[in-house]
Order: structure tokens, then C-alpha cells, then sequence
């Protein structure tokens, strides 16, 4: 195998593929980053065995072949390198990968050929385009409110699912105690999705958001598999999909119309900063704020007995008749640094219910979160699932 290629064009597919492979432990091809150069394309691959990527690239091409390093040690050399044309190529006998820069030469040992297991293909069928900015976006305000206990199996998994109502992809994450709610008007993943939806685990999500490329994708879906690329090729993940039985979040959202709401309209900035301030105040015995409300203001309060007492004010626009509520306050400022709008909106439906968080500018995104119990021991309620 020998190519010359831009250390440039291929630095981030290094980057890619160095960062889902193993450093020591595991088979080798996990620890493997592949270099094949076929019909003038050099394919860079790499896996965990559950995440795969792959770039395609056009370089000068001397001569075919396939070839496998640590891919650790590959990336944190060529970024170490200085920019311009690079030649790669191998010596057979010494089994080893050289590259060459100038007058700089480096030799990485190669690993056997048998080791290398062919990716998943991109299916062509079917496939439909979306912005890879609008994917990180979404994958970003849902996440958080997934479950981090991947023994909860469905609870551990973002849902993409289309909702007939609103004629819309609904993108939900659950974690028993909060609801992060994003829609997406776009048919063709309208299309392609099947009827009970599909569930990404939590584990993939962050590495999906890490490695979709921020400008045109295409997607699709076959055999349990989440497929990615850019619209160019140049970049393809794929990873599997989860298998659970979701649960029927619409029961939480219907209690949208409870009896007796009531609704608060308040600035966010001046909120998250305000709660910022109160969790210096809180302890692990005392993580809540409480909210009391009255005519055109709210009174947010902590007391506990190791770091003292807090109080905060600010003005709102109150409607209804709720006198006090209470909720963490760790969770609710995580909850309004994925909001955009200056104004958000609670929507809450009795001091021990849920509360619906909405942006005053974007009705396609909201955020339910169930309140603490105001006791002596301050506790979490339970949901109704």
C-alpha cells in the first residue's frame, strides 16, 4: 500500500476513529485503526464493536492495499505533524506502516490483516437528509432528562417516534422524575421510522452528538442499526439500536390539563442566575429551592443547617392558585441551559404534580419535571408511569 494525502483532509476521520478505539484492552481490530485503499479511495475504519465509523477520501494513489496500527498512536502522531502532504506507505517484509513528512520518517508496527472485520454498509434505500446542526441540537436538549442507569433499559434510551396528533417526530427522553420532549416537523424520517419507534442508549448519544458532522447528513435505519453520513460520504457512523418497550409517555403529558393549573412567566436569565446563587447554599441533606408565590413575584428560598439560608426574589407574572412548591436545584438550572428564549413559561399543575417547562418562542420544545415533596425530610415524589 502506498498513498500520498493532505494531513488536513484526513486529521478529523483520525480523530473520529481514535476516539471509539480501545488503547490496550481488547481484540485487536478494537484497538485498530484500518487504512484500505481500493479503486483510487482510502477508507479510514474503525469500531468498539458497537459504534462504527468510516471516512472515504480521494488520495494519489501509488498502490492498493489494507492496513491496521494502534489508532491511538496514529492520530496523536499526525496531529503532532505539520501541515501538508504526507506519504503513507508499507514495508512488507518489516511489517510495519511508514510515514513520511519531508525528511521526517515514522514506523508503526502493523497488526495481521485476519484481525480486520468488514463495516457496516450505508443502506442507500430509503435514506433521508436533515441537518447534522438540527440532530446535535435535539440530541442535546433530550439527553440530559435520559436516565444514566443503563439498567433501567427503556428509561436509558432517547425515543424517536412519530406522533400522528401534531404529525410530527417526537424525540423524548425519561428518567422517571423529568421529561425532556423535542418535535420535528420532517416526513422523510417521518417515513422511515417503525410504528413503536426506535431507542437510542444513552451511551451512544453522546458519542453520536460528538461525531455528527454539523452540516448536511443523511440517515437510515436497518437491521437494528442507527446509520449517519455526511452528505458528501466523506464521513459514516453507524450503531445499534435498543430493543425495549418504551413507556406510554403521553400519560405524563396528558396531565397537561389538570384542574386547577397554574402559570408563571418569568425572565430565565434572571432565574438561573438567582438559582446559581442558592446552590452554594444547598447540601446533599438540602437540595431543593422552594418557590413561593404571590402577585407579580416569587420568593425562592433554601435553609439547611451546614451552609446557612438563601433568599432570592424576582419578578414574574403569576396566575392560579399554588402558594409554594419546591424542586432541586441542580436539575431545574440543567433543565434551563437548554432553553434559548428569554421568557420561559411554568406550567404547573398542583404542588406535588408535574410541571411543564415551555419556551414562550418554541412550542415544539418542553420539559416536565415532578416536584419535591415538602416535608421535614425532603424527599423525591414518585412518578406515575
Amino acid at each position: 500500500m502506498k498513498f500520498l494525502i493532505q494531513r488536513e483532509e484526513i486529521l478529523p476521520a483520525l480523530q473520529q476513529a481514535a476516539q471509539i478505539t480501545s488503547v490496550k484492552t481488547g481484540a485487536v481490530y478494537l484497538r485498530s485503526t484500518w487504512l484500505k485503499v481500493e479503486k483510487d479511495q482510502l477508507r479510514i475504519m474503525a469500531t468498539d464493536s458497537n459504534i462504527e465509523f468510516f471516512g472515504v477520501f480521494s488520495p494519489e494513489v501509488k498502490e492498493d492495499g489494507l492496513v491496521g496500527v494502534n489508532g491511538r498512536h496514529l492520530y496523536d502522531l499526525i496531529r503532532k505533524l505539520h501541515p501538508g502532504e504526507l506519504q503513507f506507505l508499507v514495508e512488507e517484509e518489516a511489517k510495519n506502516l511508514v510515514v513520511k513528512q519531508n525528511k521526517r520518517k515514522y514506523v508503526l508496527p502493523i497488526n495481521e490483516n485476519y484481525w480486520f472485520q468488514p463495516l457496516s454498509v450505508f443502506p442507500e434505500e430509503n435514506a433521508v437528509s436533515l441537518s447534522g446542526a438540527t440532530l446535535s441540537t435535539i440530541i442535546d436538549k433530550v439527553s440530559y432528562s435520559v436516565s444514566d442507569d443503563d439498567t433501567l433499559q427503556a428509561f436509558n434510551c432517547m425515543l424517536l417516534k412519530y406522533a400522528s396528533k401534531d404529525q410530527k417526530v417526537d424525540f423524548c427522553g425519561l428518567n422517571g422524575h423529568q421529561l425532556a420532549l423535542c418535535k420535528l416537523e420532517h416526513e422523510g424520517l417521518q417515513n422511515l421510522l417503525p410504528e413503536q419507534g426506535i431507542l437510542i442508549s444513552k451511551k451512544y448519544l453522546h458519542e453520536l452528538k460528538r461525531m455528527i458532522p454539523l452540516k448536511e447528513i443523511e440517515l437510515n435505519i436497518q437491521n437494528n442499526r442507527f446509520y449517519c453520513r455526511s452528505v458528501d460520504h466523506k464521513e459514516n457512523i453507524s450503531l445499534p439500536l435498543s430493543l425495549y418497550e418504551y413507556p406510554d409517555y403521553n400519560q405524563l403529558l396528558a396531565k397537561h390539563a389538570a384542574p386547577d393549573p397554574s402559570g408563571m412567566d418569568v425572565d430565565r436569565r434572571g432565574l438561573v442566575d438567582a438559582l446559581d446563587r442558592i446552590l452554594i447554599f444547598n447540601t446533599e441533606n438540602s437540595m431543593c429551592t422552594f418557590f413561593e408565590f404571590s402577585e407579580g413575584m416569587v420568593q425562592m428560598d433554601v435553609q439547611s443547617e451546614e451552609k446557612g439560608e438563601a433568599k432570592e426574589f424576582l419578578d414574574v407574572v403569576f396566575q392560579g392558585n399554588l402558594k409554594k412548591i419546591a424542586f432541586p436545584t441542580r436539575d431545574m438550572i440543567e433543565i434551563l441551559s437548554h432553553f434559548e428564549s428569554d421568557q420561559i413559561h411554568f406550567h404547573f399543575t398542583s404542588s406535588d404534580g408535574p410541571c411543564f417547562i415551555e419556551d414562550v418562542n418554541d412550542p415544539d420544545y418542553k420539559v416536565l419535571i415532578m416536584p419535591m415533596q415538602i416535608s421535614d425530610e425532603v424527599v423525591y415524589t414518585d412518578t406515575e408511569e
